[in-house]
């Protein structure tokens, strides 16, 4: 059997996908939270009920999680990080899928060549 037959369609499709998202784009394992707050100026719109809203970045960096600010030049491409990253993890689950159903096959093989 060739390298390439023992993988099925999806599953060459999703390493496939899977390596262009490693090799081409950023990844950041976080969230992108919108955030509404007062910023406590006398007169400020805010003290009246409508906030500032602001986004921040929300990842784990050396364990804790934390927010970091994002300015608004940078929404985009966070956002498509993030995006990324998430896309990444479902191709990674493909990909581990197949792998566990092929280790599966190959220990039904066995058991039954006993």
């Amino acid at each position: 059997m060739s390298a390439r037959n023992r993988f099925t369609p999806q599953e060459r499709r999703a390493r496939s996908r899977l390596a262009q998202v490693l090799h081409a784009q950023e990844l950041i394992a976080g969230s992108v939270v919108a955030m509404a707050r007062r910023c406590g100026k006398k007169g400020c719109h805010c003290e009246h009920g409508e906030k500032h809203v602001s986004l921040y970045l929300s990842v784990k960096l050396e364990g804790k999680r934390c927010m970091v600010y994002i300015p608004p030049e940078l929404e985009e491409p966070v956002r498509r990080a993030v995006e990324s990253y998430r896309e990444s993890e479902a191709l990674k689950q493909v990909v581990s899928e197949a792998c566990v159903s092929r280790v599966l096959d190959n220990k039904r093989k066995r058991k039954r060549s006993d």
